[in-house]
């Protein structure tokens, strides 16, 4: 069953915070527009708030925290993820997101 969205963001700032207490990398992770020099049809409606790849206050982003902005459905596509994770000697990661059938699941394939 659906999780509501505040549900999710709550128990990812847990996630978050636990993390950050046990001295382990968080990865926090905005989206936004289509590629630069992409062509597409223009949406139809409204355009979104100016804000809505700001990442949402309550996961309380720290410093430290890697920051990853892409622009397609998964976060290692045409983004320095990969790269940073492997200076670090990270090999595992937890995901954990809103849009899970689509961004969440894109990173994790």
């Amino acid at each position: 069953a659906p999780v509501p969205s505040k549900d999710v963001i709550a128990r990812s700032a847990g996630l978050a915070a636990a993390f950050r207490a046990k001295g382990l990398p968080v990865v926090l992770v905005n989206v936004t527009g289509g590629a630069p020099g992409r062509n597409e049809a223009p949406q139809r409606g409204e355009q979104p708030p100016a804000d809505w790849a700001d990442l949402v206050a309550d996961l309380d982003a720290q410093d430290s925290d890697i920051r990853v902005t892409k622009q397609t459905w998964g976060a290692f596509y045409g983004t320095d993820l990969d790269s940073q994770l492997r200076r670090r000697g990270i090999t595992q990661v937890v995901l954990t997101g809103i849009a899970t059938s689509i961004g969440v699941e894109s990173t994790a394939r």
